[in-house]
């Protein structure tokens, strides 16, 4: 605890923000994890740099969390600290409109956003002021920095195609702008995953480069894909989503390929494989992570022991299990 109220007092932080033990399941769209050591929603861009560099002093581990999805916390928790952005969410525009006769704007659009904004309220932000370019995401669960690490990719579009400054903090605290046009991306890949070139570096702000549209249309294809998840059932349970990436080379998507080894609605406790999607994973209670992961593990043995095929998972796996 000592080491608690040192790291505070260094950056300034009141330790009563401090959550103690703080259940990961209270912050994952999975609604499974154990507790965090050390839990701290994050004020801003520059207590940040300052709370990484401090830990890395200190030679304290952290875990960046961002919207929860995508995430599966092993019921022993995470030890060290959770640093939690869902407070940086500040949403502007960041370049002026050129306005058309009747007061249409024209051209493209550059806004930015922190990376602590959930992709729905950006979706809604960009709906607000006439942007297209980033419609196809809503109803996608998470954050912005969450889609730039992972470059989601939703209805053939990747997120990476629309980015353009990022905001970055290194593993010792620098701050640093970053051309996104310079990072190597690629299916459900970034340059900030393991073993990339920026491995360890936290995005904290991104410019999004938009266009101008009509929002009837724009308003149209949000609730088109708000209505296709829901008709796919991703909001009937807790879930991460679809559980493993599609590969083209399998000549099927994921779902068909779970589908056809007879693993829509298998359950292990109350870890389950939605009886409507066969890539869709779902807690129908209390699942464990334990019982999740022997689950998602099973599913992998089967394609690959039946056809040849790794599946590779979305979610990643944190803490202990």
């Amino acid at each position: 605890m000592e080491k608690l109220w040192q790291i505070a007092r260094k950056i300034n932080i009141d330790p009563a923000r401090i959550r103690i033990s703080e259940p990961m399941s209270l912050h994952t769209s999975f609604k499974i994890g154990g507790p965090a050591d050390y839990y701290l929603r994050l004020s801003s861009e520059s207590e940040l740099a300052a709370l990484v560099k401090t830990l890395r002093d200190a030679g304290e581990p952290f875990f960046v969390l961002g919207g929860g999805a995508n995430l599966l916390v092993g019921d022993k928790g995470i030890r060290g600290w959770v640093l939690d952005l869902s407070k940086l969410s500040d949403c502007r525009l960041e370049s002026p409109f050129s306005v058309k006769e009747g007061g249409r704007c024209e051209g493209e659009v550059s806004l930015y956003a922190q990376a602590g904004i959930s992709i729905d309220r950006l979706c809604e932000e960009a709906l607000a002021l006439g942007l297209q370019g980033i419609e196809n995401f809503y109803g996608m669960p998470g954050s912005l920095g969450g889609a730039v690490y992972m470059n989601a990719r939703c209805y053939e579009d990747d997120i990476a195609t629309i980015l353009g400054i990022l905001k970055i903090i290194s593993p010792a605290g620098e701050a640093k702008n970053l051309d996104s046009s310079t990072l190597p991306w690629s299916y459900k890949r970034s340059a900030f995953q393991p073993g990339a070139i920026y491995d360890g570096w936290i995005v904290t702000a991104a410019e999004l480069k938009l266009r101008c549209g009509e929002a009837p249309r724009i308003a149209s294809v949000m609730r088109d894909r708000k209505m296709d998840r829901v008709s796919k059932g991703h909001y009937r349970y807790p879930s991460a989503g679809s559980m493993f990436k599609n590969n083209r080379s399998f000549g099927k998507p994921t779902g068909a390929i779970l589908d056809s080894l007879a693993f829509k609605g298998r359950r292990l406790g109350d870890a389950a494989v939605s009886p409507w999607h066969a890539n869709i994973f779902v807690n129908m209670g209390r699942a464990s992570a334990k019982d999740m992961r022997r689950l998602i593990e099973s599913a992998q043995e089967a394609a690959l022991r039946t056809y040849g095929f790794s599946l590779e998972p979305e979610v990643l796996f944190v803490g202990e299990f």
